[in-house]
């Protein structure tokens, strides 16, 4: 524990506790005679120590008060939430069955759908085949549409007159 706070409080109060009981200390300081007068103008002090026994016993009693009201308020807690519990109906079968969504369910394993669907596309365009069910539109492979298009123009040819 640190020094620091309420805490430290009681680590002083024994330590001075048992400086006063080895006799290390001669505890009070020498009273001053009782036929002196005393400066009115010099600032006085207390002649009386603190009472450590009763000190001790207050700090101990704080203690006990505040692990009384922690431990009331935990049982208080538990005891309300137990009887909110009782007092909920029982669940129904249907709310205790299993919740299977329905299909399409989500995927398992997204990434390698993507990797599949890049692979596919990849092997349409580097590839010869047909367009559509009918095989009445052709295509090539990207690259070499590219090679056979560069250099030439993009208006359309208009055939030659006869």
């Amino acid at each position: 524990m640190s020094g620091n706070g309420p805490s430290g409080l009681i680590p002083a109060i024994l330590a001075g506790l048992t400086l006063r009981g080895s006799g290390f200390l001669n505890g009070r300081p020498p009273r001053p005679p009782a036929n002196t007068q005393r400066d009115p103008n010099e600032p006085g002090h207390e002649t009386r120590d603190v009472n450590v026994r009763n000190t001790a016993l207050v700090m101990g009693g704080l203690g006990l008060t505040a692990l009384a009201v922690i431990g009331t308020m935990i049982w208080l807690m538990h005891t309300v939430a137990a009887s909110q519990r009782r007092t909920l109906p029982a669940l129904t079968p249907q709310q205790t069955a299993r919740l299977v969504p329905p299909a399409p369910n989500l995927q398992a394993n997204p990434y390698a759908d993507i990797d599949r669907e890049r692979a596919a596309t990849e092997a349409r365009i580097a590839g010869y085949g047909y367009r559509d069910a009918a095989q009445t539109r052709a295509r090539i492979p990207i690259g070499r549409a590219m090679e056979l298009t560069v250099g030439r123009s993009l208006e359309p040819v208009e055939p030659a007159a006869r």
